[in-house]
């Protein structure tokens, strides 16, 4: 009950903060907060793609952060296609799908099956997931999640907030209503992992904390067992953030969540506004958290396999 009133205190203090600046307020300058929180909790969980990490790794003396961000199995987690190759780090591997039809049928090819022991449904408004699963999506993550739990498999569920359909003459923002409809419980309810998708707010860090925060109170209220992770992007929708930009956001909203998924996206089928991939920003951002000794080993997750 606690965790379900703060929550309801955060939307009530997002959708006023969107509404003084103007719905998202991007523009507005964000405030600093990393002298007045605490620095990231150790031992927290870092996931990428495969094809970030090849952009991350391919900036000049990128190759240490990698291992130390990326290289553990126990804190780390590597997001593949299907049929990606293995990179040469020890992160633990997983297996990213559009659609649970996408997921079933890998499952049922047994020798792809032995291969993931992880796996990740990313349910979107886009071509990727098929209408009926954007319109159900907690039916879906709940069958995810039973079709994972009976294979022994662990499930990253990365719902995306525009999987709420906007009603005529609707002017609430869509974090307010995703936060607003139940969905997130709804979805962590059967996830090992949940993901908060918060890019979009990314650039004010008031925004950005607040939204994490609340979203990780209602996960955590439908599956105390359940771990959170925000996302990060270095050009979310095209609009390219600092470095000292997503520091601040990892300082402020790492009290709440478990480890942050970092994205280099790329202009594509799957993001087709994105424009040019910014590894060099990727890379400063994690010097910085490097050098300020944010990033520690400690404790493996549990939910994760060792």
């Amino acid at each position: 009950m606690r965790n379900t009133r703060q929550s309801k205190r955060r939307i009530i203090t997002i959708a006023s903060t969107l509404a003084a600046l103007g719905l998202i307020g991007l523009t507005a300058k964000a405030p600093v907060l990393a002298d007045s929180l605490p620095l990231p909790n150790p031992g927290m969980i870092w996931m990428i793609s495969s094809t970030s990490l090849d952009r991350l790794a391919s900036q000049p003396g990128a190759r240490t952060l990698v291992h130390r961000f990326f290289g553990s199995a126990q804190h780390s987690i590597l997001v593949d296609g299907p049929g990606a190759s293995m990179a040469p780090l020890s992160a633990t591997r997983s297996v990213s799908f559009a659609s649970y039809g996408a997921l079933r049928s890998h499952l049922e090819n047994r020798s792809a099956a032995k291969r993931s022991h992880v796996v990740v449904l990313d349910l979107e408004s886009w071509p990727q997931t098929p209408r009926q699963e954007q319109r159900r999506p907690a039916l879906y993550y709940r069958m995810a999640g039973g079709l994972a739990r009976r294979r022994g498999l662990t499930l990253i569920a990365t719902p995306s907030p525009n999987l709420l359909p906007s009603a005529p003459g609707q002017s609430e923002p869509i974090y307010v209503r995703y936060l607003d409809s139940g969905l997130i419980g709804q979805i962590a309810a059967y996830a090992d992992v949940f993901e908060v998708q918060a890019q979009g707010l990314e650039r004010s860090t008031a925004l950005y904390a607040q939204f994490v925060a609340a979203a990780a109170d209602q996960a955590r209220d439908a599956n105390p067992h359940v771990a959170v992770i925000a996302g990060l992007s270095t050009n979310p929708g095209g609009r390219a953030v600092a470095a000292a930009q997503l520091y601040r956001d990892v300082v402020a909203a790492q009290p709440y969540v478990d480890g942050f998924w970092l994205n280099i996206p790329k202009r594509g089928k799957a993001c087709p506004r994105c424009g040019v991939p910014r590894p060099k920003a990727a890379v400063e951002l994690l010097r910085h958290l490097e050098h300020e000794k944010v990033f520690a080993p400690g404790a493996p997750i549990s939910t994760l396999p060792s």
